[in-house]
């Protein structure tokens, strides 16, 4: 399955990754705050022979695949190692932003799970780390080279700091979002194939919107991922592009490349549907599951979906191809999905987070996530066996994602949570219906990124 590829693509969107600066060291194995108390305890269980409980909190609203995946794991892991560890989980019926608040809360009453998911809040994760509030898990890596073996190359380097130390668990392979599109649809406009330039894609967009068909799912809750997926990753045509979407929280959006990104973020709510403004990532997503538009910006994690009667109908799978962005373009950051173990509980949790990051790097779970959520290894072979077993848009995720010319790291990893969460959610309305101009949309982004550095000082 083009190894080489993958190992070149993977490569790529490692090097595009950059790790945050923040310093500090982890608290001690019992933490001396109110919460050690809780930490003493499940320490003293252990000891006496106890089952030891490893929190931890799963999104259950958007049927992920990547949340299904990680249900199963922790099942088996439950019944291998029942009577001495036990993950103790907490279901959230909610996504993303749901998991991300709720860790925010819990954090501030130092109460967060033993195993918690920062990969799309780099400010959220570098704070953890400057309060001591993650467990070092470069010294548990390199005394057990099994588990070393297992991970992605690339994220033990990404994931490495200057210090040497490291806090969040590198991946076991990379998933990269692009763009679904429904066959059917496109035939009905006279389009044949996937567009391959931005000219041919607002072309087909055209041609669409002639035939009563909205050409995109989009929203402008969540920050605005769909949508901010298309636009960002026009960036990538460009070197200048490519360069800016590097940076790690910029403090200046004025710049032409971005400029001409919010002019396509625009531009897209021209082939959209009426909710869109105001709707959430669900009601996109549910508009091209039950036909109504023709193409959504995600990732393979939303595969699961394509088949599941709650969502789609029976065969819609077969209807769906999947397409790298106009210009030979994905989006992946391989710190997305990045697990930390905190500091707030004793070391007997610790060993069992650990020994369960363990069973869940282990190569029959790697190949489960590429077949089931198109998460590629580098270190871990493809079988083809699978491959063939594959419905056609993870067949076509799997080849476009190891045959891509340019990856780009996720917006959600880069820019400030200020700009993202309060200027997106309060002026994305307001671009797409003009109250506000391209120019001052960017001012806009510019005065949240020196809020954002104004409330770090």
């Amino acid at each position: 399955m083009k190894r080489k590829n993958v190992m070149r693509i993977l490569s790529l969107a490692a090097a595009a990754a950059l790790v945050g600066c923040g310093g500090g060291n982890s608290k001690s194995d019992i933490q001396n705050t109110d919460d050690g108390k809780k930490a003493v305890s499940e320490s003293k269980a252990a000891s006496d022979g106890e089952e030891v409980k490893i929190p931890i909190i799963i999104t259950t609203g958007a049927n992920d695949s990547m949340d299904i995946q990680m249900r199963q794991v922790i099942e088996d892991f439950n019944e291998e190692y029942k009577g001495r560890y036990q993950m103790d989980v907490e279901y959230l019926a909610g996504a993303a932003d749901d998991y991300r608040s709720k860790l925010k809360m819990l954090n501030a009453s130092d109460s967060l799970p033993a195993l918690i998911e920062v990969g799309a809040e780099p400010a959220f994760y570098d704070m953890l780390v400057e309060n001591g509030r993650l467990v070092d898990v470069a010294p548990y890596l390199e005394e057990d080279a099994e588990w070393k073996g297992q991970l992605m190359p690339q994220g033990i380097e990404t994931f490495t700091r200057d210090d040497g130390k490291m806090y969040k668990i590198p991946p076991s392979g990379l998933q990269l979002a692009g763009m679904y599109y429904n066959k059917e649809l496109f035939a009905k406009a006279g389009i044949e194939t996937f567009p391959e330039t931005w000219d041919d894609f607002w072309k087909a967009c055209d041609k669409l919107k002639e035939a009563g068909i909205p050409a995109l799912s989009l929203h402008t809750t969540e920050t605005a991922w769909c949508p901010l997926l298309l636009a960002t990753s026009y960036m990538g045509s460009t070197e200048e592009g490519q360069k800016f979407m590097a940076q790690q929280f910029p403090d200046n959006f004025d710049n032409q490349e971005f400029k001409k990104a919010v002019e396509i973020l625009k531009k897209e709510f021209e082939y959209t549907t009426s909710d869109a403004v105001g709707g959430t990532y669900a009601l996109a997503a549910n508009n091209f599951f039950s036909g109504n538009t023709a193409m959504i910006a995600n990732g393979p994690w939303m595969m699961t979906s394509l088949t599941d009667p709650d969502y789609a109908s029976e065969g819609f799978a077969d209807k769906v191809g999947y397409a790298k962005y106009p210009g030979d373009v994905m989006v992946g950051s391989i710190e997305q999905s990045s697990w930390c173990i905190t500091t707030d509980y004793g070391q007997d949790v610790i060993d069992g987070a650990l020994a369960f990051m363990k069973y869940y790097s282990k190569p029959v779970y790697s190949t489960k996530r590429a077949v089931e959520e198109g998460s590629l290894s580098s270190v871990v072979e493809f079988p083809k066996e699978e491959y063939d077993k594959l419905i056609p848009p993870m067949k076509n995720c799997v080849d476009v994602s190891t045959d891509v010319e340019t990856v780009l790291p996720s917006y959600q990893t880069k820019w400030d949570p200020v700009s993202q969460n309060d200027v997106f959610g309060r002026e994305i309305p307001n671009l797409v219906s003009g109250s506000i101009t391209v120019d001052e949309f960017i001012r806009l982004m510019n005065e949240g990124a020196a809020q954002y550095k104004q409330d770090i000082e």
